[in-house]
């Protein structure tokens, strides 16, 4: 279909040209058409052009279509016969076909044939050597058009040549690029390690799966309803938004090895080990840090594991040692012992004060620190705070949540499990409310002796034999189950427990369709401990 559209578009172009001569012709200077070579001329380039629109191209071999401009030659060629009409110039759009898509030969060719014309057929009044100087100037004339244009179409064509073969190494080297960082992708979301790459202005350059199973965010980076929130220790303060792992790498800071607790998207603490390091950028994307994290929770769970260990070991082990070095002290007071078994019991009783000594400085180490239970708490303040850590994921869903009640509100027990219970009742709220709901975390005073705590949401709310079993480990509703939610049942059984360490209770009011009200009730002055 190209080759026929060629050749129609340069046919039409010179049968164009020659008819518009022709129609002026007719106007200006009619007698003209009393010449019979210029009739002829006309009629046969309207025949070539008719023969051109009929004939099927693509199965002519390009010899076969090197006829077509021949055949225009010819024509031009008769018209020129004539008088006072110097149509010659027409022979630049053969010679231009020619020379476009056929050899210097197939050029020479063509001048040779309007030479004969110039010759033979043409007016030829005046002096042989006017004739003959035109008959040269013609042919010289075509001859520099048509080896111009046959030079400027081979270098065009070795240029896209060139071009197409660039082209195609680019379009191989692309794919080998791409397909290069397919498989680092693979590999890097293959490891264990969390990677991440970030840039000085604090955006995620590039992430790998276990970053993303980590710290609970999508394919997009996009954070899922329940993210993790990272803490300064296990049994610390939520860590500030311009003091996390990845706003200090932004800023530069260098982290080797440094510890950070996170609490992730399942409610499971995990202990981790940071390390940033400077990756090659360049000028226009700023400065680049990847951020490498090892979840090294297991490894502190088994050094754990071997301290208790070690620690039951011991107390065990105390206990028969002390027996043997009394009773070897009894048998030393016996006068009647033979002076070899007193040496003897000697040695024994020093071999066991020896070990006594050891197994009491093993359990020293082994045991853990004391912990505590009673320090004062402000509780709105706390409420506040965790309400601020939802916030996002609220907005997102279109939650509305606020605080109300007590604007201060102090009692006394460990801040950090009050805030669990807060971040655990908050978290199922945020979940089981639909889009447009909202939730009101509400604070008072119950009586003298208890503060009062309540989570009311517009959610879908629960039947009551599936409250009367929600402090039931792993029990999920059914609601819950077929909302697809994710959950462990562990949430409340957790609040349940650290509420009652502090000697408080909890209780839950439901109903399907209208929502869910769970309220907690918190001593506000601190227990005695006598012992």
């Amino acid at each position: 279909m190209s080759r026929r559209a060629s050749i129609w578009r340069w046919q039409l172009i010179f049968v164009g040209t020659t008819v518009a001569i022709a129609v002026l012709v007719a106007a200006l200077k009619p007698t003209v058409f009393a010449t019979p070579g210029f009739t002829a001329g006309l009629a046969l380039s309207v025949l070539t052009t008719v023969a051109v629109l009929v004939l099927p191209w693509d199965r002519v071999p390009p010899a076969g279509i090197l006829v077509v401009p021949m055949v225009d030659i010819a024509a031009i060629g008769l018209t020129t016969q004539a008088p006072d009409i110097r149509l010659g110039f027409l022979w630049v759009i053969p010679i231009t076909w020619i020379a476009t898509y056929y050899s210097m030969l197939a050029v020479v060719g063509g001048i040779a044939l309007i030479t004969a014309f110039l010759f033979t057929i043409a007016n030829q009044t005046g002096l042989f050597s006017d004739v003959v100087l035109r008959v040269l100037i013609t042919a010289f004339a075509l001859g520099f058009l048509g080896t111009t244009i046959r030079v400027g179409v081979r270098r065009s064509r070795a240029s896209s040549r060139l071009l197409r073969r660039r082209s195609e190494q680019i379009d191989r080297i692309a794919r080998r690029a791409e397909t290069h960082e397919r498989r680092v992708t693979q590999i890097i979301d293959a490891l264990d390690t969390a990677l991440v790459a970030i840039g000085d202005d604090g955006v995620i350059l590039k992430m790998n799966d276990a970053y993303r199973r980590l710290y609970g965010v999508d394919a997009d980076g996009v954070a899922l309803p329940a993210a993790a929130v990272e803490y300064d220790d296990r049994e610390g303060e939520p860590v500030p938004v311009r003091r996390t792992v990845l706003a200090r790498a932004a800023r530069g800071e260098h982290l080797d090895g440094e510890r950070v607790w996170l609490y992730d998207a399942e409610g499971t603490w995990r202990a981790l080990e940071v390390h940033t390091q400077p990756m090659a950028s360049d000028p226009e994307q700023g400065a680049v840090v990847l951020v490498k994290i090892d979840d090294v929770t297991a490894r502190l769970q088994a050094a754990e594991e071997r301290r208790l260990m070690s620690a039951i070991l011991t107390h065990e082990l105390r206990n028969p040692l002390t027996a043997i070095v009394g009773h070897v002290d009894l048998l030393l007071e016996r006068e009647d012992l033979p002076p070899r078994a007193a040496d003897q019991l000697t040695v024994v009783a020093g071999a066991a004060e020896r070990m006594q000594d050891l197994v009491t400085t093993a359990l020293d180490a082994s045991r853990p620190a004391p912990r505590v239970l009673s320090e004062p708490v402000e509780l709105h303040a706390l409420a506040r705070a965790s309400v601020a850590s939802f916030l996002p994921t609220a907005a997102a869903s279109r939650l509305r949540v606020e605080v109300m009640g007590a604007a201060t509100l102090l009692i006394y027990g460990d801040a950090f499990r009050l805030r669990q219970v807060i971040d655990n009742l908050l978290s199922n709220a945020v979940k089981y409310t639909a889009p447009g709901g909202s939730i009101v975390v509400s604070l008072g005073v119950a009586d003298d002796a208890h503060a009062e705590l309540v989570v009311a949401d517009t959610g879908a709310g629960m039947a009551p034999a599936d409250v009367e079993r929600l402090f039931q480990p792993y029990f999920r509703s059914e609601q819950a189950a077929r909302s697809g939610v994710p959950g462990t049942g562990l949430g409340l059984v957790a609040v349940r427990d650290i509420v009652t360490a502090h000697g408080g209770t909890v209780d839950v009011q439901s109903r399907l369709g209208e929502g869910t009200r769970v309220r907690v009730r918190l001593p506000r002055r601190p227990e005695r401990n006598d012992a």
